[in-house]
């Protein structure tokens, strides 16, 4: 008989032979896969009562598939493993809600002890229900509060009301400028999201209520209903932060039998007031990280947080041996515009500069104003054939752009962009930036509106 079964994803076919043999001696049954796309696949086609991960892995690393692996399963336990073992990792791996971690290599009976100890856990718990729940919520709102990032806050707090509540579906809806949108959903197909949304907006959402309250009949499930979800129970959580933020968080039940009632709205309201907190300071976060690390002017990064993103970047670059290539961008004959047409049109063209500029490069990728006329891009695991290609993007977008004056006047300006890639050009902060910025200017000297690579430097 099976002493329960267990989810190993590693790309290292050792460790999964490794664990195979390992657990299965001790009774336990094994599936094993070599890729996190691959085991939340599984995870969808059988439930696994703890998932062992590596985590380090190609495309999707151990801590998003626990992440995601929790919308799924939320009652299934976590143990890390990595072979880039320290002090930090553990802790933010524990922190983000791993049962366990193991150090590669990993030693045959601390395995053994560690899977067991995790079993037995949860079969502690499974014995007191009342406890379990008490120390699920604690942990679900440990892991909200912890949470500054306003854009992962969204779904973090989603997958909090869900799994503390027992919710198969939800979706989270937040207003801005009047306009209602979708931050965050689970359990949905995007059309059954937006549907549902209109749906809720048309009746318990028309106005937001003050306080966490029960659905016995949701408008998503009544006939002629937008999206007809067929669900029979749902509850509401509104979220308010004065002047900043207002929405609310849905989530319902399926089965009849399992209706959302009182005790669930003692919790729910319990939670609300944590999710509420942890909004108020991510705000807070948002806003005192953009007075000390964003442009006044163009709403870009400065260079406070280009020393910081340059040398966290660089260090992840030498543990991975990757690549990490710097742009230096400046603007071709820019103080013509500014003596022609005034300091304040040369102003929108460095804010519209600024947008061009992030259109060129993908979400990970780091736009600075280094100063006046001057960009810094910092393209994470880039080397120097592609950087040259964003780079061109980058030249002929500036070139082709439609800039306009105050009189609505059509204006077109250059650029030259240099460009310096770790480790092959510098191996330090400041000989990276110095010469992506000697090979920009080396593009001043020749033709203007060039890219020149370090490497091309005589």
């Amino acid at each position: 008989m099976s002493r329960g079964r267990i989810l190993v994803v590693d790309d290292d076919h050792f460790y999964q032979e490794f664990c195979t043999e390992i657990l299965g001696e001790e009774g336990y049954e094994v599936s094993v896969t070599h890729s996190a796309e691959r085991a939340l696949e599984m995870m969808a086609e059988n439930t696994y009562e703890i998932m062992i991960a590596d985590l380090v892995m190609p495309g999707l690393g151990g801590l998003d598939l626990m992440e995601r692996a929790r919308q799924i399963n939320p009652q299934m336990d976590v143990i890390i493993m990595t072979g880039f073992a320290s002090v930090d990792s553990a802790v933010h791996a524990l922190k983000s809600g791993a049962a366990d971690y193991l150090p590669k290599p990993v030693n045959p009976e601390e395995l053994k002890i560690t899977v067991k100890r995790t079993i037995e856990l949860r079969h502690l718990f499974d014995e007191n229900a009342e406890l379990k729940n008490l120390l699920t919520l604690y942990e679900t709102c440990q892991r909200v509060s912890l949470c500054l990032d306003l854009d992962r806050l969204y779904g973090l707090s989603l997958d909090a009301v869900l799994q503390a509540l027992g919710g198969e579906l939800g979706l989270e809806l937040f207003r801005e400028d009047g306009e209602w949108s979708i931050r965050a959903v689970r359990g949905m197909e995007e059309p059954e999201a937006g549907a549902a949304m209109k749906d809720l907006l048309a009746d318990e959402l028309r106005e937001v209520p003050t306080r966490a309250l029960t659905l016995e009949s949701p408008s998503v499930s009544r006939p002629g209903a937008a999206a007809g979800l067929g669900v029979h129970s749902g509850l509401i959580m509104p979220i308010r932060v004065p002047q900043q933020l207002e929405g609310a968080i849905v989530i319902f039940r399926r089965r009849p039998a399992q209706a959302f009632d009182r005790m669930d709205l003692g919790t729910a309201r319990f939670i609300a007031e944590q999710i509420h907190l942890s909004f108020e300071n991510a705000l807070k976060y948002v806003d005192s990280q953009r007075l000390v690390f964003i442009d006044d002017l163009t709403g870009l990064f400065n260079t406070r947080y280009m020393e910081i993103s340059l040398q966290t970047e660089m260090k992840r670059a030498r543990r991975f041996k990757s690549k990490l290539s710097v742009l230096f961008i400046d603007l071709d004959h820019f103080k013509n515009i500014n003596d022609i047409h005034g300091h304040l049109v040369g102003s929108r063209m460095l804010v519209e500069t600024g947008k061009v500029l992030k259109n060129c490069v993908r979400e990970i990728d780091v736009v600075i104003r280094y100063g006046g006329d001057e960009f810094l891009v910092l393209l994470i695991e880039t080397d120097r054939a592609a950087a040259e290609k964003v780079a061109e993007r980058i030249r002929a977008s500036i070139q082709n752009h439609e800039f306009r004056s105050g009189d609505d006047q059509v204006l077109h300006v250059t650029c030259c962009v240099g460009i310096a890639t770790f480790p092959d050009d510098a191996d330090t902060r400041a000989q990276l930036i110095n010469l992506a910025d000697k090979a920009m200017y080396r593009g001043k000297e020749t033709t203007r509106n060039v890219v020149y690579a370090a490497a091309d430097l005589p």
